[in-house]
């Protein structure tokens, strides 16, 4: 009996420290994985660079795709015509404090001759991210978030927001 007593104390030490170290093991290799994707490497850097021309795109959408019955005056897209929906759209792409910054630019007090209003034209993005390429960018930060800056200096924060790159910030 004493034997079989010894044998389990045995086999529940080593049990024991097998446990214990596998939870170290895995620690480690938890920590490895976390500072693997916080790290800005190419393909980040080409999400987060693709990111910023996406959402460009998406203003142009809203703001500058359609025109009134005269085919040159510029109105908003008829699909986002209030404020509201506009927003919600951008908000896909931009912070909500962003979105509302962009529709509060290119909103006017000006109807065309269908009703429709008339965007101003001057633009929000000035120069357009959609002229420069990637190398023509400087992307720091991580893969969570990220500063994109232009070579004129025109400055993109962009944050990863439920599996997506939102731009958080923008300074010119």
């Amino acid at each position: 009996m004493k034997k079989l007593l010894s044998l389990l104390a045995i086999f529940t030490l080593l049990f024991a420290v097998a446990g214990c170290s596998s939870n170290e093991d895995e620690g480690k290799e938890e920590k490895a994985a976390e500072e693997k994707t916080a790290e800005l490497n190419d393909a980040a850097k080409s999400k987060i660079y693709n990111s910023v021309r996406i959402a460009e795109l998406k203003v142009n959408e809203v703001f500058n795709k359609e025109t009134a019955a005269d085919e040159e005056t510029i109105v908003i897209n008829s699909s986002f015509a209030d404020e509201s929906s506009a927003s919600a759209f951008l908000s896909k792409y931009y912070s909500e404090d962003l979105a509302k910054e962009m529709y509060a630019h290119y909103a006017t007090d000006q109807k065309s001759e269908d009703g429709k209003m008339i965007v101003n034209t001057e633009p929000f993005f000035n120069p357009s991210f959609l002229d420069t390429t990637q190398e023509d960018v400087k992307i720091e930060g991580d893969a969570d978030k990220a500063t994109v800056t232009t070579a004129e200096n025109a400055a993109y924060t962009v944050e990863m927001q439920d599996e997506n790159y939102v731009i958080t910030g923008y300074e010119k």
